[in-house]
């Protein structure tokens, strides 16, 4: 009994010993791991309001460490002479370039860590290091904008057009409002034969940024003709130029005073069924909505008065143009038509019914673009309850005068002129040949 008594005693004794241990290795693991959590926690807190408190805490944060590597390398980078004169000494970008590998080494797959070791190397001269870090950031990610853009631009410079084409897209799909400092870049491919084919395939997908780069392109120019060539490439493809597209490059063209080659990219893309109707006026009979084209009618937002294509009164199934005054005083911009009429004497009619009450009423007129006067209607103003006729001459002159404007405007000379009421009609306006020497 006694030994028996002993035995079991002498195996007691290494179970308490266990437990004890036991408990002691919970108790250092729970207090590991309330350390790692709070000190994460912290670091994570400090890492965004003081860099330099967490690492003192944690000396390879990677947060802070690239934190601490922007805010000192940034203004270094806003300067157009960095590499000729850096504002940092060799010595701190060296500690710069030590402190983002040390971030890298914590966060292996960190691409910012990876595009300002680019940075700090492209500052020191290190145009195939640079390169190196930039790729790698890219590659990692690319919402990594700056590095996409560099990425972007050595493609360019490399002749490396493919490449510069998918930096170009990724950067435009990700942020659109980088277009300005992208277009001028797509620019220089769309003006490079060996360049162009691959900005036309990118631009034949139809990316979301198309119509932006359309509308920032012209500034970018050196050859008017060059968005031409790629609407052209575009026109038989599964996403043709849009209006609005186009209607960038009419603005572009009127810009610099480029007429004829507006008139003609408007008729390269006009349907077919609109084309064989085009004459020296488009859309006279009012039938088709406006398709914001100069060469088409256009009618700015004005105050107090709307302009629209509408059912005509008596006739649901023609449309008339209706223009609806006031009450009161109105601010009214116009209906409007850029035409190409070539020298010669013409006749403009049309017809008109309604009302326009007020001390002075409209004219239809016609004059240069560039300024001078080619003729105007009879003042449209009292009572018209049925449809009538009008007609007025104009004589377009051999020079100074490549394209034209015809225009329904107020007469009104100063703001009591304005008070303006009723609803006008206007259908059926064409312009045609004068005989020869009907207008002498």
């Amino acid at each position: 009994m006694l030994y028996a008594k002993r035995s079991s005693a002498a195996k007691s004794y290494p179970l308490t010993q266990v437990k004890s241990l036991r408990g002691a290795i919970f108790g250092i693991a729970g207090l590991a791991l309330c350390w790692l959590v709070v000190s994460h926690s912290v670091v994570a807190y400090l890492s965004s309001v003081s860099s330099e408190e967490a690492l003192k805490i944690r000396a390879n944060d990677s947060r802070s460490l690239l934190r601490l590597v922007t805010d000192e390398l940034g203004p270094t980078l806003q300067s157009d002479k960095t590499r000729a004169s850096p504002r940092l000494s060799s010595d701190q970008l060296t500690a710069l370039s030590e402190k983002a590998e040390t971030a890298l080494a914590a966060a292996p797959l960190s691409a910012r860590a990876n595009r300002l070791l680019g940075q700090v190397a492209e500052v020191q001269g290190s145009e195939e290091k640079a390169e190196k870090f930039m790729y790698a950031a890219a590659r990692r990610s690319l919402n990594e904008k700056i590095a996409v853009d560099w990425m972007m631009r050595k493609s360019v410079e490399r002749k490396s057009y493919r490449s510069a084409a998918f930096y170009a897209d990724a950067l435009l799909r990700s942020t659109p409002e980088v277009s300005a400092y992208v277009a001028p870049v797509l620019a220089r491919m769309a003006e490079d034969s060996a360049a162009r084919p691959e900005l036309k395939k990118l631009l034949a997908t139809n990316p979301n940024w198309r119509s932006i780069f359309f509308a920032q392109l012209g500034a970018s120019l050196t050859d008017a003709r060059t968005p031409l060539d790629l609407f052209l490439s575009l026109k038989d493809s599964a996403a043709p130029p849009t209006t609005d597209e186009l209607n960038y490059y009419e603005s572009f063209l009127f810009q610099h005073k480029l007429y004829e080659l507006a008139y003609y990219v408007w008729l390269q893309f006009l349907p077919p069924e609109k084309l064989a109707s085009a004459g020296f006026l488009f859309n006279g009979d009012f039938q088709r909505k406006p398709s914001g084209s100069r060469f088409d009618w256009r009618a700015p937002t004005g105050a107090n008065v709307i302009a629209d294509f509408a059912s005509r009164p008596e006739n649901a199934s023609n449309r008339a143009l209706a223009i609806e005054f006031g009450p009161g005083r109105v601010e009214f911009p116009g209906v409007s038509q850029s035409i190409m009429l070539p020298p010669g004497a013409y006749a403009l009619k049309g017809s008109f019914m309604g009302e326009i009450s007020g001390p002075r009423g409209a004219v239809w007129s016609a004059r240069c673009i560039d300024g001078a006067n080619l003729g105007q209607s009879q003042m449209i103003l009292g009572s018209f309850p049925n449809w009538r006729a009008f007609e007025f001459p104009l004589v377009v002159p051999e020079k100074d005068c490549a394209a034209q404007l015809i225009e329904f405007k107020l007469a009104a000379r100063s703001p009591s002129e304005k008070l303006v009421f009723g609803v006008i009609w206007f259908d059926d306006l064409a312009i045609s040949r004068a005989a020869t020497g009907a207008l002498d």
